[in-house]
């Protein structure tokens, strides 16, 4: 493989088709289109793209470490590291692609980063209230998060398990439907009537993007002179504790009562007639 390939051979290779229509809107518009940058660059150093995913979970968890200050000059740090670490995970994969080394080890390691550099920050955000407040009852705020936010991606790392088990223990044949890029349509958007209008707009303020914009929000007010940010990240910190473990326990009992991971089993795997 070529170790010094211009944007353009770059693009026409690592870039997924629809990469600017699938997937949340800071990946689509700003971190996939200036990864082929980074990409560039790791190509050239000879880096790997488990490397990038190191690189990745190290920022994640400098910036947890930066807003675990309780500091001003913390926040702004935290802000920008897990930038540089969203940034990254999208040169990761990049690189696999156009070294031909993609893989499930990969995408199990990515995975694997997600979730430690959730459960990080999550903790931190409390963490760093209660080395600035010297409240005790802050860290507990934090654990709450982190805990909430694991249990949301344990949802559905917990039903792939069950998938997997039951493929395994089955002497039957399976097919995946439709195959690459036509499984089952995802859940629509904001629904107009019942639970799911107030708890939508709830689940997309867990996601990890609208948690780093979030942060990027007070950071920004942090550059001003004042108590604003400090006042804003304690409002914004005491609501997701009460906010992501509720949620979370909200979507393991309606998933556990009405027998999901059965239903999408059923709808992802067709049986392979043996005739």
């Amino acid at each position: 493989m070529n170790d010094s390939p211009t944007l353009d051979e770059l693009r026409a290779r690592v870039q997924k088709q629809r990469h600017r229509e699938i997937g949340n809107w800071l990946a689509r518009r700003v971190a996939r289109p200036l990864a082929i940058y980074g990409t560039w660059l790791a190509v050239r150093l000879g880096l790997s793209a488990h490397q990038i995913t190191v690189g990745a979970l190290i920022a994640n968890l400098l910036a947890a470490v930066a807003l675990g200050t309780g500091e001003r000059w913390g926040l702004v740090l935290c802000a920008l590291l897990l930038h540089l670490g969203f940034w990254l995970d999208h040169v990761d994969g990049q690189v696999a692609r156009w070294r031909g080394t993609a893989g499930l080890t990969g995408v199990y390691f990515d995975y694997l980063m997600h979730h430690v550099s959730g459960m990080a920050v999550g903790f931190a955000l409390g963490y760093g209230l209660a080395a600035r407040t010297g409240v005790l009852a802050w860290a507990l705020a934090g654990f709450l998060i982190a805990t909430g936010w694991t249990l949301l991606g344990l949802n559905n790392d917990c039903r792939y398990k069950a998938f997997f088990q039951r493929l395994k223990a089955s002497q039957r044949e399976y097919r995946v439907k439709g195959g690459s890029g036509d499984r089952p349509a995802p859940a629509p958007g904001w629904p107009k009537r019942g639970l799911g209008m107030l708890s939508w707009p709830l689940f997309k303020l867990c996601e990890p993007h609208v948690v780093l914009m979030s942060l990027t929000i007070l950071a920004v007010i942090a550059c001003f002179p004042g108590h604003a940010w400090s006042w804003a990240w304690q409002a914004y910190a005491g609501s997701l504790a009460f906010l992501s473990p509720g949620l979370a326990l909200l979507r393991l009992t309606r998933t556990i009562q009405r027998d999901r991971p059965s239903s999408e089993f059923e709808r992802w795997f067709q049986v392979v007639d043996p005739d």
